[in-house]
């Protein structure tokens, strides 16, 4: 059984009224918020992510902190936001000083009890967080393990693993080195096109470790493996979650450290106490509480992961806002569906794009989607030259909400709101006779609705069409907008904004979604398909500058209604010209 530390704090419990839960107020150490809270941190592993919401860490802002706070009268007024991990009284307890009343506020003690799980094996901490989400969503107990990723990581590992006997030494039948996406082989197919799948991939991502260890046995003695170490495993079991506030806490622990160093008193003793016998970690530990300063904590006592990613996407997207893809990426792939439902309004309510950014996040993941992996997402290291996520917004929102389809040179006329209101109603792909619902447009722009796999189809089409997806040094490859001449804002918004023209020009509905490619072969029928594969020479030209979105719209429009010739490509590093 593991040791258990308890820590206590005198504490002030606080309600606000109405249904929100309490929070209790106090001060800890750094050093020893350091041991109990877990910063559940966004970020890659190999072709996944975690499921955490915390930004990465700025290591400029945790320097400009220490620094800050290495001045003994500086201090920061905001406390750190934090959450219960589990039900109140399991790992944490607020007991009143006296018998609790309705009083608004009541004081008290705060216990805290941590599990030391400083000598654990990894492999165990892996299954530790394993059961963890299973707990959190019953619904990923008793899955089937992922062979697949297993059969990935195996071959990613840094040390040798040998296949189960159970597989004679064989990866699985259709397993050729790569993976489509879907980890879980088991799961069924329809699964994997929806956001919520992602915490199931992490639970793939936990299992698949926790296999491999298994095997490996005593063989394996480290502290991280194919991309987790042992910090990020307990950041997913200690009893309180760090919602906000990991720069002011790690800048805390970094000016203690730093004012320990340039102390020769305080190195004089830590000198003293090794030579007595005192192990090195605890005279570290020591000299850092004595050091460290107290910081002031509001504790949320409320379990549910979906409040904890409320509260956070609410702070920063009002206070200091993380970037809209990083926002968006958290708010659509840290929960489950069963935990996301129940703070959907909220999230809408205080001005959160839930819908779209979910919307957006299943273009920029989904491997049917052909923006997948050439979006910027706000992780870490994705790379400079992805398509904006707010470009990919543009985009999604022309084709679900049929608004925005302007040329640019000629803002005028709106192509997808009038081919809405005059042949929506007589597309047959806005009905559905299993549902009530009997308006075209509310049916169209559900979030799964049918407009999303017209998005899918049309964009497919024209990357197959007019692009290249094998040579990244192509004119027209499918990707690197700074370099493409067809993977950028002015190219696609033009391209999605003349089809609209087309099928208003040409009074075309819908009735499948099957119908789309063979109505871009239609709307491209006599373009030379190698306009966008030339060199357009654009040294010097910015790509989105209001006069280049002009000039490149203009010069499309009219060679799409006279597909004679190809255009001079000086016309397009040519200053847009009224006319």
């Amino acid at each position: 059984m593991m040791p258990v530390k308890i820590f206590e704090y005198p504490a002030l419990l606080a309600r606000q009224g109405g249904d929100a839960p309490p929070l209790v107020l106090l001060s800890a150490s750094a050093v020893e918020i350091d041991q109990w809270v877990g910063i559940p941190q966004k970020s890659r592993l190999l072709d996944g992510e975690t499921i955490g919401f915390q930004r990465d860490v700025n290591e400029l802002r945790v320097q400009q902190i220490a620094r800050f706070y290495s001045e003994p009268r500086n201090v920061i007024h905001n406390p750190l936001l934090c959450a219960i991990r589990k039900a109140e009284g399991v790992d944490v307890a607020f007991t009143p000083t006296h018998a609790e009343t309705d009083a608004s506020a009541v004081a008290g003690t705060l216990k805290i009890s941590l599990q030391d799980r400083s000598t654990q094996r990894l492999v165990d901490l892996f299954r530790q967080a394993r059961e963890a989400l299973e707990e959190r969503v019953p619904e990923l107990t008793g899955r089937a393990d992922p062979d697949e990723l297993i059969a990935k990581l195996r071959s990613s590992a840094d040390v040798p693993i040998s296949p189960t006997s159970d597989d004679n030494g064989e990866e699985p039948e259709d397993y050729d080195g790569e993976t489509d996406g879907e980890v879980d082989a088991t799961a069924a197919p329809e699964e994997a096109l929806f956001e919520e799948s992602h915490v199931t991939e992490f639970w793939a991502e936990l299992r698949a470790r926790e296999v491999l260890l298994t095997r490996l046995g005593d063989q394996f003695q480290g502290d991280e493996f194919v991309g987790f170490g042992r910090e990020a495993l307990e950041a997913y079991l200690r009893p309180v979650v760090l919602v906000d506030g990991q720069h002011r806490l790690m800048g805390a622990l970094r000016a203690a450290r730093d004012s320990i160093d340039n102390d020769p008193k305080l190195l004089a003793q830590a000198a003293s106490k090794l030579v007595s016998g005192t192990a090195a970690d605890q005279v570290e530990q020591e000299l850092l509480i004595e050091r460290a300063r107290r910081l002031p904590i509001s504790l949320l006592l409320e379990a549910a992961p979906g409040e904890h990613v409320f509260q956070f996407v609410v702070v920063n997207q009002k206070a200091t806002p993380v970037r809209p893809a990083l926002l968006a990426t958290i708010i659509s792939t840290s929960l489950s569906e069963g935990e996301l439902a129940p703070i959907t309004d909220r999230l809408e309510s205080a001005g959160i794009p839930l819908k779209s950014s979910r919307a957006i996040s299943f273009f920029a993941r989904n491997p049917q989607s052909p923006f997948a992996n050439l979006v910027t997402r706000g992780l870490a290291d994705e790379g400079s030259d992805l398509l904006p996520w707010t470009v990919l917004g543009q985009l999604v929102t022309l084709f679900r909400e049929l608004r925005g389809a302007r040329y640019f040179h000629d803002r005028k006329i709106d192509y997808a709101d009038v081919w809405r209101r005059r042949f929506l109603e007589s597309s047959k792909i806005a009905f559905d006779s299993s549902t009530t619902d009997t308006d075209a447009f509310n049916f169209w722009q559900n979030p799964d609705g049918p407009w999303r796999a017209v998005f899918i189809e049309f964009w497919s089409a024209v990357r197959d069409a007019l692009g290249n997806t094998s040579n990244p040094n192509a004119y027209n490859y499918w990707g690197r907008p700074r370099a493409s001449n067809l993977f950028n804002k002015p190219t696609l918004t033009t391209l999605a904004t003349d089809f609209f023209a087309f099928l208003v020009e040409t009074r075309k509905t819908i009735d499948t979604a099957d119908q789309v490619p063979g109505l871009v072969d239609e709307w491209l029928l006599d373009l030379d398909r190698n306009y966008f594969a030339r060199d357009w020479r654009l040294s010097g030209v910015k790509k989105d500058a209001p006069g280049t979105r002009k000039q490149w719209s203009k010069v499309w429009y009219g060679y799409r209604r006279d597909p004679r010739m190809l255009p001079n490509v000086r016309l397009f590093s040519t200053l847009y010209k009224e006319g």
